[in-house]
């Protein structure tokens, strides 16, 4: 893996090279500013296949950097991994919200870091696979057919959304606010119901965009208080929520119910389209073992749905 680190503190860039060496990543690049690091990942022939960014840095901090990072385009899917001293939830917001894939805090764990490497490569080489498919989809001469290589569960990624983010980003995300600021935010769960007789009667690609259809609903009403939304798969979406600003499940659910039916009208979507919205779960963890278990038991919840269900179609 080819991996570009990008720190202000030459003993900080000193220090990676020596521990990435030690994971087995020879091909490591440094730069000391941002500045530095645009001209090199604008001007190599060889992209690298993960950034390592600090995000206190003078005159282009690391969030802008990761920002600038994901205009260009290889580097649309690489994994940016934000290595810094910053704990503040203000920092880890921004990171996530511009595209970074994780966030590790100074002093970091030599172990952590390296399953953090090996999980950012594995997705970022999913992701591009995922696309792939859905895009040679798009244009098969066989899409009037469900496609048997796409499954209900997956979760799909709609970059295109403002504000929701792929799976495993949001799972990092969870991670850091359970672990570091527990008391902000909370997590609901949103399924659309009888998905199961939807995805069994529709081609993949109207599927697709019956969902993205359905997130972007879901974005547009939660725009008060969400940090950030991602697609779960099985139809359920997640969304987490300013604990003082965000709704709350039960606001959630009369949100929706108050959506005029003609809201989805012109998109591929059955009668009786409804969602069911779970109930809250505060992020609350002492390990990413218990925050991703936070996510296990919103995803759960959705399945009892806390009051009207809303309707559209």
């Amino acid at each position: 893996m080819r991996i570009l680190a990008v720190d202000d503190d030459p003993s900080i860039l000193e220090l990676l090279i020596c521990v990435l060496g030690a994971f087995g990543y020879e091909d490591v690049v440094t730069a000391n500013s941002g500045h530095e690091a645009i001209r090199i990942l604008s001007e190599t022939d060889q992209p690298f296949d993960c950034l390592l960014l600090d995000v206190q840095m003078p005159e282009m901090n690391g969030i802008t950097l990761c920002e600038e990072a994901r205009k260009l385009p290889d580097y649309k899917f690489t994994p940016i991994i934000m290595v810094t001293a910053m704990v503040q939830k203000q920092y880890i917001d921004e990171a996530f919200e511009v595209g970074a894939t994780d966030y590790v805090t100074k002093p970091f764990e030599f172990a952590d870091l390296k399953q953090r490497l090996s999980d950012a490569y594995r997705l970022a080489a999913e992701r591009r696979a995922a696309i792939e498919v859905m895009e040679a989809d798009v244009y098969a001469n066989n899409d009037s057919e469900v496609n048997p290589n796409f499954s209900l569960t997956d979760p799909l990624y709609f970059g295109d959304l403002t504000g929701c983010i792929g799976l495993a980003e949001f799972e990092n995300y969870v991670v850091q606010l359970a672990t570091m600021h527990s008391r902000t935010s909370k997590i609901v769960a949103v399924k659309v119901a009888d998905v199961e007789e939807i995805f069994a009667s529709s081609p993949s690609s109207e599927f697709r965009e019956f969902l993205a259809s359905a997130g972007s609903l879901l974005l547009s009403v939660t725009q008060e208080g969400r940090n950030f939304a991602t697609y779960w798969g099985n139809g359920v979406f997640l969304l987490i929520h300013d604990k003082k600003k965000g709704m709350g499940a039960q606001q959630l659910t009369h949100r929706l119910s108050q959506i005029p039916a003609g809201e989805l009208a012109g998109v591929h979507s059955p009668t009786n389209f409804s969602f069911h919205v779970g109930d809250d779960v505060s992020l609350l963890a002492h390990s990413k073992m218990e925050a991703l278990f936070l996510i296990d038991k919103a995803v759960e919840l959705a399945d009892i749905p806390q009051g009207p269900i809303a309707r559209f179609g």
